[in-house]
């Protein structure tokens, strides 16, 4: 079993209570430059698409632990050089995990040559 398939294993372990509380996904936003990366925390959707804000959540649920397994899959390196962003969605119905990253890209155009 690789380390992505026993990442997901762990978020697994969630779906039963996330069911129970009504949520249908869990999405984690992150972005990263400089050597700096950052995501927020998770946030929590019913069937509706409607938030579910983390306090009507129960107590006993590990949102910070959840929050950093869906971190986990980010690309390698998404917070070095000029790094990244992106959206890590759990579907708790499906199981699946889907990750919608972005590299941000320098590009530059060299001006005309010009003699004086």
């Amino acid at each position: 079993m690789t380390d992505e398939q026993k990442r997901k294993a762990d978020v697994l372990r969630f779906s039963e209570a996330l069911r129970a509380a009504g949520v249908s996904k869990v999405s984690v936003s992150y972005s990263g430059d400089g050597d700096e990366g950052r995501a927020e925390p998770p946030q929590f959707q019913n069937s509706a698409d409607c938030a579910i804000e983390e306090s009507n959540l129960p107590a006993d649920l590990d949102t910070a632990t959840l929050g950093d397994l869906l971190e986990a899959f980010a690309p390698e390196g998404y917070e070095d050089g000029e790094g990244g962003h992106g959206t890590i969605t759990f579907d708790v119905q499906t199981g699946r995990i889907r990750i919608e990253h972005n590299w941000y890209e320098l590009v530059s155009d060299p001006a005309d040559p010009r003699e004086i």
